[in-house]
C-alpha cells in the first residue's frame, strides 16, 4: 500500500465559525484539505465550545447535535491539549503565524463509495489518527450554505471522527 504525506498549511487559524467557513470552503475540495479543516474546528471548540460546535456542524456530513458534541467532545484543556497536538505552529512561540497539519494518505480501498480514511498527524502520541470522510456532489455544497464557488472536484465532509478527539499525553 503507497503512502503519501502532505502538508497543509493553515495561514491563520480560525478562532470562530465566521473565520472558519471561508477556510473551510478553500480546503475541502480534497480530502486532506478537510482534515486539515477538522484540526482548525478542534481549535475553533477549544477556544469556544459553542463556536466549535457549530464549525464542525458545518464540516460534519451529519452534524451532531448538542448531546453527541457534548458526549464525545472534551471540555477545557483537555480538549486545547487535542487541538494543540494536531497544529503543528509556522511561527515562533506567542505569535499566531499559524499552523501546518500533517496527513497521511494511503492507498486502501474504502468500504464505502466516494468514503475515504485519512490519517491526521498528533504530535503528542507521535502517530496518526483516522478521520473517516465522504465526498458529496458540488450541488450538495452549494445548496447547504449557498457556496457560488465552482469545484472541479466533489467537496469532502467529515463522516466520522471519533479518534480525533481521544485523549493525548501531558506534555
Amino acid at each position: 500500500m503507497k503512502e503519501e504525506l502532505k502538508k497543509i498549511v493553515i495561514d491563520r487559524l480560525p478562532e470562530t465559525e465566521e473565520e472558519f467557513l471561508p477556510l473551510m470552503s478553500d480546503l475541502i475540495a480534497t480530502p486532506e484539505g478537510t482534515a486539515a479543516a477538522m484540526a482548525a474546528a478542534l481549535y475553533v471548540a477549544a477556544l469556544d465550545r459553542e463556536e466549535g460546535l457549530a464549525c464542525l456542524s458545518d464540516l460534519c456530513f451529519s452534524p451532531p447535535d448538542r448531546e453527541t458534541f457534548d458526549a464525545i467532545v472534551p471540555y477545557g484543556d483537555e480538549l486545547a491539549e487535542i487541538a494543540r497536538s494536531y497544529l503543528h505552529k509556522n511561527g515562533p512561540s506567542g505569535e499566531d503565524e499559524g499552523a501546518t497539519v500533517m496527513i497521511k494518505l494511503t492507498g486502501e480501498k474504502p468500504l464505502k463509495k466516494r468514503m475515504k480514511t485519512v490519517y491526521v498527524g498528533c504530535s503528542s502520541t507521535a502517530s496518526y489518527r483516522p478521520l473517516t470522510l465522504i465526498s458529496r456532489p458540488p450541488k450538495f455544497y452549494k445548496k447547504r450554505f449557498g457556496v457560488k464557488r465552482e469545484y472541479y472536484e466533489d467537496p469532502w465532509f467529515v463522516a466520522e471522527f471519533p479518534s480525533m478527539v481521544l485523549p493525548v499525553p501531558h506534555r
